[in-house]
């Protein structure tokens, strides 16, 4: 399959715009590692952060210079300060020229202890390939950040976690910190080459490059630079693409008239072994020197075709995710189908499985037969959604059990399914995989309601271990397979052993489901991240490569369309067949722990993307934040034109 990455987009400038609502952060927290949830205040506006230079050393190693200022207001004080020191509150580092996304650790502070504005320092970037390889020299740029550590402002152990604010993923913060990285150890700047149609007032482009210690030449960007003949000046900026990425070059416009000749000058700053240095560059270009078409100023294009079958209607997946609450009455389940068909959506994957509920009838939980006796919630769905064209997917929570569940199970069948941490604490959710007997139970749930309802697939979801569980029989299990104790294990020794556990519900599903309905399609959201999923048991590659799943769905809510690019990347490079791949797309953002519908740009920006790589579907979470702007969107742009399932 084509994968054409260069997409053209249009009316997409607004994009930008959300940062502006997204500055102002009420820090909450998530609770982390069982620490008790922080809500005792806080609440800070954040202005502008910036790079002190466009060239830093970098020799391949784990640290860096990095001259960042990140400037704020406190508007209610805290004694706490925010950071980006460690576990997984980091940067995302892009790398634009092979699309890779590196995490970096910062060591500023961010203190909320007294009101007004002040500023936060950054001068040293701690890089790891625990969460991505690390970065290569050449342009870079961070393009949004992943948790804020909590701390108290006096010092000692770290109070909780909280999401960023949208304010790091905004289009002027990403341009404003994007950077060259080169091994500064020697180096030589120069201006490498203009362009220009030189039509009077046409465009003109220039390249400034930094050649490093290995020989290299560099593209440099952001640089102060001026173009100037007789008395005509102007500025020149960073030329932009579609997705936010520098092009290379910087871009400014001719006067009516032409000069004679251009002379480009500027000073770059860089971070050397030896200190901050600054490097003067100058060139000048006689007129017609460098001269291209209009053409190869026009944005990056390449597009896409989307297919079509022998009727001539588009085939794409268009998917969403569904809640409970949106399908639980007659009245609910209506208003979804319509909004969902306005959007020109063609498939609805409702959660029917989650913590000690489950939305249709079933034998395996007598009291579903009671409790939906008037009203069938999934098969009232399926009638209304089959009526307006629309696929009905099923969405169980695998092992996403709480406490009132377990215990129902353990009544049941004899068998304990808690999972149990090192120190001997009860998880509040998981259910544990590792126990045959749960295992039975959701493979018989999932394949009963294949065979009693006119499903289109299943779904799985929360596919995955959630938690390491050390209960006894872990424990003992664990130590006859790879003779130690568990508390020995090491990171492959929990790939492998969550493995064969998850992947058996996996497999079983769909040995059950093919021999009963074998058109049902089996679908799994995963993570992003493969490496991730891994840990946790999941391996969606060879569940495809077996033929266990039709469709792979990575949950790609990343803001930073750039990351979903590099995640989705990974995917088409481990899939043997790119047609089951279907991108999962968010459309809520948060702020803290404020979650919000995102703007419709944002979202159309990432289907697009999908699109132009060639991947034939999109998933997006969830109907609840689907919002009147985004359906509008969907409705007249994105999905103007009718499509059926690709799969199909």
């Amino acid at each position: 399959m084509a994968r054409k990455l260069a997409i053209a987009l249009a009316a997409m400038a607004a994009l930008g715009a959300y940062a502006q609502d997204g500055s102002v952060m009420t820090v909450r927290g998530i609770g982390a590692e069982g620490k008790p949830r922080y809500d005792s205040g806080g609440e800070v506006r954040f202005l502008e952060a910036s790079i002190g230079a466009q060239v830093l050393h970098y020799d391949g190693g784990r640290e860096m210079p990095l001259p960042m200022a990140i400037d704020y207001e406190v508007l209610d004080p805290a004694p706490i300060v925010l950071t980006s020191r460690m576990g997984t509150e980091y940067w995302r580092l892009y790398h634009f020229a092979d699309e890779t996304m590196s995490a970096v650790y910062t060591d500023e502070r961010i203190d909320l202890s007294e009101a007004g504005e002040h500023g936060a320092v950054v001068t040293t970037g701690r890089l790891t390939d625990r969460y991505g390889p690390l970065p290569a020299r050449g342009l870079v740029g961070f393009r949004g950040h992943y948790y804020l550590l909590i701390e108290p402002v006096e010092g000692g152990a770290y109070l909780d976690v909280t999401s960023p604010p949208p304010f790091f993923d905004s289009q002027a913060v990403s341009r404003a910190l994007t950077f060259t990285l080169a091994d500064l150890t020697q180096y030589a700047a120069q201006i490498e080459a203009l362009q220009s149609t030189w039509e009077p007032g046409g465009p003109l482009r220039v390249r400034v490059t930094v050649t490093d210690a290995t020989g290299e030449s560099l593209p440099v960007v952001n640089v102060p630079l001026t173009a100037s003949g007789g008395e005509w000046q102007t500025r020149l900026e960073t030329e932009w693409g579609p997705l936010n990425e520098p092009t290379g070059w910087m871009r400014g416009t001719l006067p009516e008239e032409a000069p004679a000749e251009v002379v480009v000058a500027g000073q770059l700053t860089l971070v050397t072994p030896r200190g901050p240095e600054s490097a003067d560059v100058t060139a000048t270009f006689a007129r017609g020197e460098g001269r291209v078409t209009a053409d190869e100023f026009a944005a990056a294009g390449g597009g896409y075709v989307l297919p079509r079958n022998a009727d001539g209607v588009i085939r794409e997946t268009r998917a969403v995710w569904a809640a409970p609450s949106d399908f639980e009455t007659a009245e609910s389940a209506d208003a979804m189908v319509a909004r969902c068909a306005l959007a020109g959506l063609n498939m609805i994957v409702a959660d029917i499985f989650v913590r000690n509920n489950f939305w249709a009838r079933s034998e395996l939980i007598p009291a579903t037969q009671e409790r939906w006796a008037e009203y069938d919630p999934l098969a009232g769905l399926i009638e209304r959604a089959h009526a307006a064209g629309i696929e009905v997917h099923p969405w169980f929570c695998t092992t996403y059990r709480d406490p009132a569940f377990r215990a129902w199970f353990e009544e049941q069948s004899g068998r304990n399914v808690d999972v149990v941490d090192e120190d001997g604490s009860v998880r509040p959710l998981p259910a544990d995989a590792h126990r045959p007997e749960y295992r039975d139970f959701v493979v018989a749930l999932m394949t009963g309601v294949a065979r009693d309802y006119e499903v289109d697939g299943l779904h799985h979801d929360y596919i995955r271990v959630m938690s390491n569980c050390y209960c006894a029989d872990c424990r003992a299990e664990f130590a006859a397979q790879f003779g130690k104790p568990i508390t020995e294990a090491t990171e492959e020794d929990w790939i492998t052993w969550h493995r064969a556990a998850i992947g058996d519900i996996v497999r079983r599903v769909a040995e059950g489901v093919r021999s009963t309905r074998p058109e049902v399609t089996l679908s799994a959201a995963v993570f992003s991240s493969l490496r991730s999923g891994a840990l946790q048991g999941q391996d969606p590659a060879e569940w495809a490569r077996q033929d266990w799943l039709d469709l792979v769905i990575p949950m790609d809510y990343s803001m930073q369309t750039l990351q979903v690019r590099a995640n989705e990347r990974a995917f088409l490079e481990a899939l043997d067949d790119d047609d089951r791949l279907v991108s999962g797309l968010s459309l809520y953002q948060r702020n803290g722990t404020a979650v919000s519908s995102r703007p419709p740009e944002l979202m159309h920006e990432q289907i697009e993307l999908v699109r132009g790589m060639g991947i034939h579907g999109y998933c997006l979470f969830a109907f609840t934040h689907l919002s009147d702007e985004q359906l509008e969107v969907l409705r007249t742009r994105v999905n103007a034109e009718p499509a059926a399932v690709y799969f199909r």
